[in-house]
């Protein structure tokens, strides 16, 4: 029968491996800290990273950039309100300036803007036609809820729960068929 742990046997043994670190486990640990930090003052305030990233040791370099790669690729999602985060732009901008190829990333930019462009077309034409389809029977809506309480109503089509529901299960199938895409241009950007 297989042994469970408590939390704090896990911590211990956690603990333990972190005792037995080589200093170049440490030192690595430490490069890709320092690059996950340059990514985020990037992202915050626009800072130099490409300078930033050439003042590094020559033994830094390859730990940090898979770092600040990483934490910026983190910020590339899709779209949730039919519209691109204009952060997202800027984390693909320091993703230009971490590339080793340059010629490749810009491809892949060009290849991952493409998709979310696709994405936010589908998106967006879904939802004008689920809102013209449910559009056209509100108004007998609306009359029998004017009858029933004998005051004007004005009705929503976005707020009806039907409308909801089926915008979410809509939304979810979109999610399932743009997500592993936006993953695997993701991945082959890490590479760069």
């Amino acid at each position: 029968m297989a042994e469970i742990k408590s939390a704090l046997e896990l911590a211990l043994e956690k603990a333990e491996r972190y005792g037995r670190a080589t200093k170049e486990e440490l030192t690595r640990e430490q490069y890709r800290d320092h690059g996950r930090q340059l990514a985020v003052n990037f992202l915050k305030d626009g800072g130099d990273l490409e300078g930033e990233i050439s003042r590094l040791p020559a033994a830094a370099k390859a730990e940090a950039l898979a770092a600040v790669k990483e934490v910026l690729l983190r910020n590339i999602i899709l779209p949730r309100d039919g519209e691109l985060d204009p952060r997202m732009a800027h984390a693909l901008e320091g993703l230009m300036l971490a590339a080793r190829d340059k010629k490749a990333m810009a491809r892949q930019k060009a290849e991952l803007e493409n998709l979310l462009q696709n994405f936010l077309q589908v998106r967006n034409n879904a939802w004008q036609q689920l809102k013209a389809r449910f559009g056209a029977g509100i108004g007998q809506m609306q009359r029998a809820l004017e009858a029933q309480m004998r005051q004007k109503v004005k009705l929503e089509v976005e707020h009806l729960p039907q409308f909801q529901e089926e915008w979410r299960r809509f939304q979810g199938q979109l999610l399932d068929q743009f997500e592993p895409m936006l993953e695997a241009c993701k991945e082959r950007m890490l590479g760069l």
